[in-house]
């Protein structure tokens, strides 16, 4: 079993545990090249194997959507970090964490991979996302210590 991984936002009110189902050296990074992303500095992780977790305080969650506002991009209201982007398919959560934005270890020297989507149709898109995204549970509460 590999060992949960955990972070947070720069002031610690959203949290997070990625449960990787495979080791962390063989999970994907990636760099979008949108302008969301890059501006954000944004390098993210996602594996259908594996299982996240978010905790965010009441209050602390700033969900924003743009483009063609299919997804919700998961911002801490009180630091700005962007965490995670997050949909509902199915009725199940999927979602890419920020690695850079919650500081999670073993993603520190990892090179990532530039995407880009643009040419994608809205229903490839929505494949891709489901067949690559994590499955998820965002909880808005007190997060634990």
């Amino acid at each position: 079993m590999t060992q949960v991984l955990t972070g947070h936002c720069h002031c610690g009110a959203i949290r997070v545990e990625l449960a990787p189902g495979r080791p962390v050296a063989e999970l994907p990074v990636r760099a979008c090249q949108c302008g969301f992303c890059r501006r954000h500095g944004a390098r993210t992780t996602s594996d259908p194997m594996s299982r996240l977790n978010i905790e965010a305080a009441p209050g602390s969650l700033n969900r924003y959507r743009f483009g063609r506002r299919a997804v919700d991009a998961l911002l801490c209201e009180e630091c700005g970090v962007y965490v995670a982007s997050m949909l509902e398919a199915d009725g199940a959560l999927l979602a890419t964490l920020n690695v850079a934005g919650v500081d999670l270890d073993g993603f520190e020297d990892r090179t990532a991979e530039p995407v880009t989507y643009d040419d994608e149709s809205d229903e490839e898109r929505l494949a891709r996302r489901k067949a690559r995204w994590t499955p998820a549970v965002l909880v808005e509460t007190l997060p634990s210590a």
